[in-house]
């Protein structure tokens, strides 16, 4: 187990920044998800910490040990570290043991030892009895369980997971990852996952970073970055978000198409507001006197949830709305909808 701390790292190809004054740590034992949109630097930042990939500056530490600068760069076998990529990458010509036992090659361990290795990793993966398996005889589940017992048999320092889940479908992707980010945490293995799935950052980590054109622009506990978003585009990139245009008054109030009526004040600034749909909530017409009127004009059922989409009254503008399920209303309906919840507020430049 070790700590992971990256400090005004930069990676540039030419003139073109990949990775721009980068900074982020990881505590020992710490899972943190990478989310951010393709192309913003993510498995460059990844194969930079990984040693593939020089730093043109800044540092990569592995707790106290300085594995990354732009003069100096350990070598990738010396640094322990353990790598799932996309779809698992493995040896279609190796079993399943020699799979694993691949990172051991350059590891000084008797072949005992290294046969023991593999079979805690099959042990460890549910998967006893696969030694002599081929990867075309596995399915896209197993092959990933074995990506990452390949990963974990050289007792790495760091394990960096490149979207491992993504050529899943979504039950089996839910499955797995529960099951891998367990066996993390059982283990208490630092780890840093790729992802552009922001259901998948929110659910797996500790820490969510989200990266947009090779920097970290929000970082935090999941429910950190989720409630305070440090702008509506980080707001959108963590969940289903509103963005309202607002006004704030010289009294501090706010107000948006959801607000009550203007105070008698001074507006100091015009922005927007985020809001959740969850803190959107909805009254029928008969139950309620609160809120604004509105139309039901489209409902998404999920079973456990729906999303509903209401047109205001009186104007033009319609918001989205979940609510949990049973859902006793219906598309054509009027309803009463009100906000309940923090009015975050973000004035414009």
């Amino acid at each position: 187990m070790t700590s992971l701390e990256i400090s005004h790292l930069t990676v540039s190809y030419g003139e073109r920044k990949i990775l721009d004054d980068l900074s982020l740590s990881i505590n020992s034992g710490e899972i943190a998800a990478l989310l951010g949109p393709s192309g913003c630097g993510k498995t460059t930042l990844l194969r930079t910490i990984a040693g593939l990939v020089h730093p043109t500056l800044g540092t990569i530490r592995f707790g106290n040990q300085l594995v990354g600068v732009s003069s100096l760069v350990l070598q990738v076998n010396k640094r322990k570290i353990g790598y799932v990529p996309q779809e698992g990458a493995l040896f279609p010509h190796l079993n399943v043991a020699k799979n694993i036992a691949f990172g051991l090659r350059n590891v000084d361990i008797s072949k005992d030892e290294a046969r023991s290795r593999v079979s805690e990793m099959l042990a460890m993966i549910s998967m006893s009895g696969f030694e002599k398996r081929m990867p075309s005889q596995l399915s896209g589940g197993q092959q990933t369980r074995v990506a990452l017992a390949r990963a974990l048999v050289i007792q790495p320092q760091i394990v960096l997971l490149d979207e491992p889940f993504s050529a899943l479908d979504a039950q089996l992707r839910n499955d797995l990852r529960s099951e891998v980010i367990a066996l993390l945490r059982e283990h208490r293995i630092t780890a840093l996952l790729v992802t552009h799935d922001r259901e998948e950052a929110l659910v797996a980590a500790d820490i969510v970073a989200l990266m947009r054109e090779g920097k970290i622009v929000q970082d935090g506990s999941p429910e950190n970055v989720y409630q305070f978003p440090g702008s509506p585009s980080v707001a959108i990139s963590t969940g289903d978000a509103l963005i309202l245009d607002a006004q704030q008054y010289e009294n501090g109030l706010t107000t948006f198409p959801l607000s009550p009526d203007a105070p008698s004040s001074r507006v100091v600034a015009t922005g927007e507001v985020v809001i959740r749909p969850e803190e959107i909530k909805v009254h029928k017409i008969d139950q309620s006197s609160k809120g604004i009127r509105g139309r039901i004009c489209k409902l998404d059922y999920y079973g456990h949830d729906a999303m509903l989409e209401i047109e205001l009254d009186g104007t033009s503008r319609s918001i989205q709305s979940r609510i949990p399920g049973p859902v006793d209303m219906k598309v054509g309906e009027e309803v009463r909808v009100e906000h309940v919840g923090p009015i975050r507020f973000f004035a414009r430049a």
